[in-house]
């Protein structure tokens, strides 16, 4: 029986479906690519302002203590002799030393690293959270990581903690692709094994940081892909771990070296040689480093726990808020118990954070009933994070970059003239970097370092005097020719306290000070902490 006279008939392609209903599938699919479109451009465009923001203050000297050991891996990779630290990150080393190749300053080749890796962890979490949100999410998030301050400060320094963040969002967004399409959940899990494993050959941290965010993707996957997605890992970071031991003297020097390593950390920060204060002590220091990464930011970030609306909305999609708070907080479990030792660890948590302070702001323009209120709660978080780095004084500012990166030039040229040109130079937490420039490659001619752990037990100099003798002296021929200077102890770093009798302050042009003591030949030198005490 056909339809009643007069009624439409719609038009059917070959396969049946209604030509108004192919239609609206090609709109949707045409807004969908339109859309991929635009989020790729947004991304590429936060990628263009995170390495444009940076560039005007890369750093032209080595940062810190691992800094050194980088540049002297890029020379010669041997795990066992510190170069760098076990395990030895070689794939950054790899990548370190293609750079080097082309550029012929290691820290210039770090600092490369740190910018392209931060700028694309921007991008990337735009790209991640556009994903598992909206358009809305992700602008506010990348704006957030952005203007991160200790964020910003590390993009501009020989420091690997930006790709830390790169490579963890970057899984985040396979393991993500993975959960959310179960109908090809296989194979994109195989993609996110074979990233996962080649992570933890640039970041070893990352084996344990991603492990949830793994397991969550391979639950409920097809048994052979999971078993073929942990068999991939598996091989991957053998690979990673068998070439690491062929270049740093075999597996059993390498396992030797990471117990090294082990003892060393659990003697000085982890509850396994320090008890529960250990706990106190890393939680204040892990508060500290989130504190200063996110200043501004930790209000919005705080409102989805103390919002009930704001619980009740996130936790609608359980899968989506448990693989936020999995990629966020694990690092908890090493960094509280065991040790978190720089600004750089919090990278690991801070995108999750960003992604969870965006949600924050949603979440309190919702409730004001003022959506218009969002985009200027965004501007005024990012601006006024951005103005603590670019204005205030505070560590890890812009001021604080140029203080301590000029500052070491104009330390080394303020040492090299006549009266401090034979000082002995006391330093603690920058020993390796005044090693470097004074020893491996020395700019000064006649100082002499002593340096000493902050964190050890306390060290006491005897200030000798100096006798200075001219070029070719031999003290085997003829009258020596040699004359008594005046001994000078200079303290190098800024954060060391000086007390005693006898201190003058040099302060160098871009603020960073120098302590000089003259005459103080015969007298002692108590080094402990940050304390070093002067008596005469």
């Amino acid at each position: 029986m056909g339809p009643p006279s007069g009624t439409a008939v719609p038009e059917r392609d070959y396969c049946g479906v209604s030509e108004a209903t192919r239609q609206a599938a090609d709109r949707r699919r045409a807004s969908a690519e339109d859309y991929g479109a635009t989020s790729w451009r947004i991304a590429a465009l936060f990628f263009g302002v995170g390495t444009l923001s940076r560039l005007p203050f890369l750093t032209a000297n080595l940062w810190a203590h691992d800094s050194v050991l980088y540049a002297r891996a890029i020379e010669h990779f041997d795990p066992l002799d510190q170069r760098p630290q076990a395990p030895g990150y070689l794939y950054y080393v790899v990548l370190l030393r293609a750079l080097n190749a082309v550029t012929g300053d290691p820290n210039r080749a770090m600092t490369i690293v740190s910018l392209v890796a931060g700028a694309a962890a921007v991008a990337l979490l735009y790209l991640l959270a556009a994903r598992m949100y909206d358009e809305r999410t992700a602008r506010a998030s990348a704006a957030f990581l952005l203007t991160s301050v200790t964020f910003w400060a590390e993009s501009v320094v020989a420091y690997p903690y930006t790709l830390l963040a790169a490579l963890s969002i970057g899984c985040a967004i396979l393991f993500w692709r993975a959960l959310a399409t179960p109908e090809r959940r296989g194979p994109r899990l195989a993609i996110a094994s074979a990233a996962y494993g080649i992570a933890v050959g640039f970041r070893t941290d990352l084996a344990i940081f991603l492990a949830p965010l793994w397991l969550l993707a391979a639950w409920g996957a097809p048994l052979r892909w999971s078993a073929a997605g942990a068999a991939l890992v598996s091989a991957l970071v053998a690979v990673w771990f068998s070439a690491t031991a062929a270049l740093g003297g075999g597996v059993a020097a390498l396992l030797a070296a990471l117990g090294e390593q082990g003892r060393f950390i659990d003697e000085r920060y982890s509850v396994f040689g320090n008890g529960p204060r250990a706990i106190v002590t890393n939680a204040y220091e892990l508060a500290r480093y989130l504190g200063r990464a996110m200043y501004f930011l930790i209000p919005a970030a705080v409102v989805p726990v103390l919002s009930s609306d704001a619980r009740r909305i996130e936790l609608r999609d359980r899968r989506r808020a448990a693989f936020v708070l999995l990629w966020t907080f694990t690092p908890l479990l090493i960094y509280i118990p065991i040790h978190v030792g720089e600004y750089g660890y919090v990278f690991s948590m801070l995108p999750g954070i960003c992604v969870i302070a965006a949600r924050g702001v949603i979440a309190f323009a919702r409730g004001a009933r003022i959506p218009r209120l969002f985009p200027w709660l965004v501007a005024g978080v990012a601006i006024a994070n951005a103005g603590v780095f670019l204005v205030s004084d505070t560590p890890l500012s812009a001021r604080d970059l140029a203080r301590r990166d000029r500052g070491l030039d104009e330390k080394l040229a303020r040492l090299a003239e006549p009266d401090l040109a034979h000082a002995t130079i006391i330093t603690g937490f920058d020993s390796l970097v005044v090693e470097y420039y004074l020893i491996e490659k020395p700019r000064l001619r006649n100082a002499s370092y002593y340096p000493y752990d902050p964190s050890g037990s306390p060290r006491v100099l005897n200030v000798p005097g100096i006798s200075v003798c001219p070029p070719g002296y031999d003290p085997r021929t003829g009258p020596s020719g040699c004359s008594t200077v005046d001994s000078i102890v200079v303290v190098w770093d800024d954060l060391l306290r000086v007390s005693g009798r006898g201190w003058e302050e040099i302060t160098l042009p871009h603020g960073a000070k120098l302590r000089v003591a003259r005459g103080t030949a015969g007298a002692r030198l108590t080094m402990q902490g940050l304390s070093v005490e002067l008596s005469r």
